[in-house]
């Protein structure tokens, strides 16, 4: 009974824990936020209730296990006192059974009240692994509602399309789904040639971020969306995201140092081609004020880099992947005036040289995502 209630305060305790490490986390990533809006005392007031709360959940975790482990000692206790209780009226005469006709003897009794704690040392373990036992359901028990969750995975296929072939990408009553199975966005018709570039209009929610994930792959769809001629969901999906390079709006530097993030879309590549991508990102402009240059540690969420600094290493990470479609979501999103400048050209000038390496681009197509007033639906891009 003691076990059992102690299994379920561990349950209650890792919900605690969880609540508790999120909230802290996005507190301290929102640290000068809070800051300019002088929110800093409130919300460490805010984290002093929550970590007491936690604490006296543990408390109450560690309340139960003392006395789950006391029960069992009680009984390991009495079982020895018992022994020598036997040992001790058998000396006395008042106990004549257990010896088979042979006399107890203080040596055998002495060894006998030795071993007797051994004997029912596993027993005193049991409260020990029962504990470490609720803690491990507790904890597991946090996670399984996430691994039973069913993924939605959008239709894998195994066409592998030529590297070298300039991209062609047609919709056709291309509408894109959610996990859950909701249209997020469509339906939509479109055909756009190869070596063009494209810009996609819309209002917050009219699904410009939902079409770009569903190019590189990560969303099912309804419809049809042939990429030269071949239906996405045919298609090999790292195969096809080889020939993807992408920027969106809150860069990912995942690796320790700022080297090895760049070289993430092409490990082999060059020195000379590493040091050509960093120039046309202008994150060479930057380099000389960090530590160890280039192999400066980024840190956790790009801790030693501006934000617009950190935006301009992934637009290097994506001009040094010698890509057929550049996929771009609002990269110049809160930045300043200067870095936005500088990826914007960064920007501009690879998708020059992707589309017409004579260096002259090609003018920009626009596509309007959004309601149509006049019927209800998507309109068409």
């Amino acid at each position: 009974m003691v076990g059992m209630g102690a299994a379920d305060a561990n349950r209650r305790n890792f919900l605690a824990l969880g609540r508790l490490s999120g909230h802290f986390l996005d507190r301290l990533r929102g640290m000068e936020t809070l800051r300019i809006f002088g929110r800093g005392e409130a919300e460490t007031e805010n984290i002093r209730l929550a970590s007491q709360d936690f604490r006296q959940r543990t408390m109450e975790v560690l309340r139960l296990a003392f006395l789950s482990s006391g029960v069992l000692e009680f009984f390991t206790s009495l079982s020895i006192a018992l022994v020598a209780v036997y040992f001790g009226f058998s000396y006395l005469g008042a106990l004549d059974f257990g010896h088979y006709g042979t006399a107890v003897t203080l040596s055998a009794g002495f060894l006998a009240l030795i071993l007797a704690p051994e004997f029912f040392q596993p027993l005193r373990d049991l409260g020990t692994f029962y504990h470490a036992k609720a803690q491990a359901v507790g904890a597991a028990d946090s996670l399984k509602t996430f691994l039973e969750t069913p993924l939605a995975h959008p239709e894998r296929g195994e066409v592998t399309l030529n590297a070298n072939e300039p991209v062609t990408i047609e919709a056709r009553d291309f509408s894109i789904l959610s996990p859950e199975g909701k249209v997020l966005a469509g339906p939509l018709n479109f055909t756009l040639p190869a070596g063009q570039r494209v810009v996609l209009v819309g209002t917050s929610g009219s699904g410009k971020s939902s079409l770009i994930n569903a190019l590189s792959g990560f969303m099912a769809y309804t419809g049809s969306l042939r990429i030269n001629k071949t239906e996405l969901r045919d298609l090999d999906p790292n195969a096809w995201r080889k020939q993807l390079s992408w920027v969106g709006q809150n860069p990912q530097l995942p690796a320790p140092t700022l080297r090895e993030n760049v070289l993430l879309a092409r490990p082999d590549a060059r020195e000379d081609e590493l040091q050509s991508v960093l120039d046309r990102a202008w994150v060479s402009e930057f380099l000389p004020l960090l530590p160890h240059g280039v192999d400066t540690v980024v840190g956790d969420q790009s801790a030693g880099l501006s934000v617009g600094q950190a935006q301009r290493v992934a637009v290097a990470r994506a001009l040094l992947n010698p890509c057929q479609l550049m996929l771009l979501d609002e990269p110049a999103a809160s930045l300043d005036a200067h870095s936005e400048q500088r990826v914007m050209a960064a920007l501009n000038a690879g998708l020059a040289a992707a589309n017409h390496p004579d260096g002259h681009s090609s003018a920009g197509r626009h596509c309007r995502l959004g309601p149509d007033l006049g019927h209800g639906k998507r309109s068409y891009c």
